[in-house]
């Protein structure tokens, strides 16, 4: 991770021994607190997993959501890929293999969005970001059992997946809106954290030409100097819209996008792209972080303050400033990595002051895991640990690639 960066380099002996305990900290939080939960409940005897639960972990909802199949099947194929080769988790991760590939397949490359308990369908091909997720899931699986029989479904996803991605035209992007006026960041950047992971069974030279154009779109057209803010949503002709939903900015999915960017960069060791993912990043935490009660906001408007109410929040009666748990995580992760990459106590401090937010008030110690969402003062409204948007995937894997980056941080 050596890369010529603009910020200084100044940690100390001391600062490398507190990031040394964090991973220690991370690996006993991931493999203690974390996945215990889901691995004790979330196989389904029917088939694939189920994904909704309560606080205490009490079913909640027996339907497949098939984007949370493909993202916990990616989730138990990489702790066993980078963690530890547990037979548990590749069992676990055969499980949603096998119901993926025998009830969720629509054909052409694309997967249905919702099956009953038993694999009927009750929503079928309507947003790509399944798609995304099913991908990941088999490609993560396939590493773990170094082939299998699903090179044919892996090819013919990532090729619809790389024409519907570069499509604008394409309304297939629930829980996103189709708009004829605005083109949304989450397409692309959602889409480059699937390419990372499609390139170990694809090949890099195969995932290049999408990488390069999601990249593009992420750093050049979404990413505007002028206003030092990544947009939800830009113009179709990749201009700001100051108006309506236009105005949003998600910490969120600008944190997440910007640490999917600065790991194709140090892969490349490419400093112009990592520099330019740090300088994003650095926008972004400074607008999203809430420096009154700690925690990254769910959204903000790019002129400052409350956003425009977006179909997300209405639909979920969520207001603009609660913390929700993948938000944070989301942040936890590129803050981590932009620690390693710049080994700066600027970074290092952000770190801390939202590790300690979040250990403090998202995580549940009585019943494992976090909780869905806190009020903006970091007290607990939804305290179910698996729902519609939540399952295994943001918290475990940023608790993973925490764990693995700060464990090895000497090497950085």
């Amino acid at each position: 991770m050596k890369i010529e960066t603009a910020w200084q380099t100044d940690l100390t002996s001391e600062d490398i021994k507190t990031i040394k305990t964090l991973g220690n900290y991370y690996r006993g939080h991931l493999l203690e607190d974390v996945t215990p939960f889901w691995e004790s409940r979330t196989r389904d005897e029917r088939g694939g997993y189920l994904t909704c639960f309560d606080r205490m972990g009490e079913v909640t909802d027996t339907d497949k959501y098939i984007w949370f199949q493909g993202r916990n099947l990616w989730m138990f194929s990489a702790l066993y890929n980078h963690v530890e080769r547990r037979e548990l988790w590749l069992d676990l991760a055969k499980c949603g293999r096998d119901f993926l590939v025998k009830r969720a397949y629509a054909g052409g490359g694309r997967w249905h969005y919702r099956l009953d308990q038993t694999g009927g369908i009750k929503e079928g091909a309507i947003s790509i970001h399944t798609d995304h997720y099913v991908l990941e899931g088999l490609c993560e699986y396939a590493t773990a059992i170094r082939g299998g029989e699903d090179g044919r479904l892996i090819e013919e996803t990532f090729t619809a997946l790389e024409r519907n991605v570069r499509d604008v035209e394409c309304r297939d992007i629930y829980h996103a809106v189709w708009d004829p006026v605005l083109k949304p960041h989450s397409v692309p950047m959602m889409a480059l954290g699937t390419i990372g992971v499609a390139a170990q069974t694809l090949g890099f030279d195969r995932i290049r030409p999408l990488q390069d154009h999601c990249m593009e779109q992420i750093l050049w057209v979404f990413a505007k100097d002028e206003y030092e803010i990544l947009f939800e949503s830009v113009a179709r002709d990749g201009g700001a819209r100051l108006e309506g939903e236009g105005l949003v900015f998600s910490p969120g999915h600008a944190l997440e996008s910007m640490w999917f960017v600065m790991r194709e960069g140090l892969r490349r060791q490419d400093g112009a792209i990592v520099n330019r993912a740090l300088k994003i990043a650095d926008w972004a935490y400074r607008k999203g972080f809430d420096t009154e009660y700690g925690g990254v906001y769910g959204a903000v408007s790019a002129l400052g303050g409350e956003p425009p109410q977006t179909d997300w929040f209405l639909a979920n009666n969520s207001a603009w400033d609660n913390k929700v748990w993948w938000v944070n995580v989301e942040a936890l992760h590129c803050l981590a990595l932009a620690c390693a990459v710049t080994r700066s106590k600027v970074w290092l401090g952000r770190f801390l002051e939202l590790h300690k937010f979040c250990k403090d008030h998202f995580y549940d110690p009585e019943y494992g895991e976090w909780y869905a969402e806190l009020k903006r003062d970091g007290s607990p409204i939804v305290t179910d640990k698996g729902t519609v948007w939540k399952a295994a995937y943001h918290l475990p894997r940023t608790l993973m690639n925490i764990m693995l980056l700060f464990e090895g941080f000497d090497d950085c």
